[in-house]
């Protein structure tokens, strides 16, 4: 498997902002490690489909090089196959065991209506530590897991703030006709009050290179694909004294939100136009568009049509 040279990952953790003295050698990585990894990684490298809309080709790579070009080397991030296949690859090549797998997004999730779960159309990382098997995904957005996740099933674990939990169950999916079959489905809440949602399933078999190449297109190319229909930016806010996670921050289509660690949303700003929105993506999320990229937009569903790019 792909892995990144030493100067590679100097680079990563030059831009996540950690002293590459902090790292533990090989051999000592743990999960508390992981867990800070996985909040500098949120807070530095966006979930967001802006290269599928702001660009003269609208194609993503899932090549490990190019990836790393992409959010080292120009501060983007990428949806769930780019970023947590970059992702694996960092903690690979720091010399954590890592099995990427795939997941499908459920019906709730998706919007769609009934209960059930679409084709495979996520990934996610499988991290073993001690013989201990996590769940990893860098890739999903606020609702996510914000940390690695023991593979236990029915464990409550809270996530950040005092509204969001996070538990695994594993259990036969709807549509399964062989209900001893099981896969491992990821559900969050917002608030002790609040209903469980049930985000995603996975599976612990390995998923290989080419099996994402498959999904990739998929997700890039179909109309219905959530990614083309919807421009969206979402990145984890740090606190600036403590370093510990302290919200979010969103764009989707014309606003950018900012959302605290106990779920309390404000909006920042309203876009209007295709200008303003260039400008809150290298304001808010260091995004900086080509004048190539930025004229990718034009004519799709997704463009701002107040402001003319000739």
């Amino acid at each position: 498997m792909a892995t990144y040279t030493p100067d590679q990952l100097a680079r990563y953790f030059e831009h996540i902002g950690w002293d590459a003295s902090s790292w533990p050698p090989t051999g000592t990585l743990t999960a508390a490690f992981l867990q800070e990894l996985i909040h500098r990684q949120l807070a530095r490298v966006p979930f967001e489909s802006v290269s599928l809309h702001y660009s003269p080709t609208h194609l993503l790579s899932l090549d490990p090089e190019d990836l790393f070009h992409k959010i080292v080397g120009r501060n983007m991030g990428g949806y769930c196959m780019e970023n947590n296949t970059f992702f694996g690859t960092i903690l690979r090549s720091l010399g954590f065991n890592v099995t990427n797998t795939g997941g499908r997004v459920s019906h709730a999730t998706a919007g769609r209506p009934g209960p059930g779960y679409m084709g495979w159309n996520h990934m996610v990382n499988l991290v073993t530590i001690d013989n201990d098997k996590f769940l990893v995904d860098v890739g999903f957005g606020y609702n996510g897991p914000s940390q690695p996740l023991a593979l236990e099933s029915g464990v409550i674990v809270p996530g950040i703030g005092t509204a969001l939990r996070f538990k695994l169950t594993y259990t036969a999916l709807p549509q399964h006709t062989d209900k001893s079959q099981r896969m491992w489905v990821y559900s969050y809440r917002e608030g002790s009050k609040a209903a469980w949602t049930d985000a995603y399933a996975f599976t612990e078999m390995e998923f290989f290179p080419d099996d994402f190449a498959v999904m990739n297109v998929a997700t890039m190319t179909l109309r219905r694909s959530f990614f083309l229909q919807t421009l969206f930016c979402v990145k984890m806010t740090l606190d600036a004294e403590t370093g510990e996670p302290s919200g979010w921050l969103l764009l989707n289509h014309d606003q950018v939100k900012r959302k605290d660690r106990d779920g309390a949303t404000v909006l920042v700003a309203e876009l209007k136009t295709e200008e303003e929105r260039v400008a809150a993506l290298e304001k808010w999320f260091d995004i900086q568009l080509t004048e190539k990229e930025k004229t990718g937009i034009r004519d799709l569903s997704t463009e701002l049509r107040g402001w003319s790019m000739d």
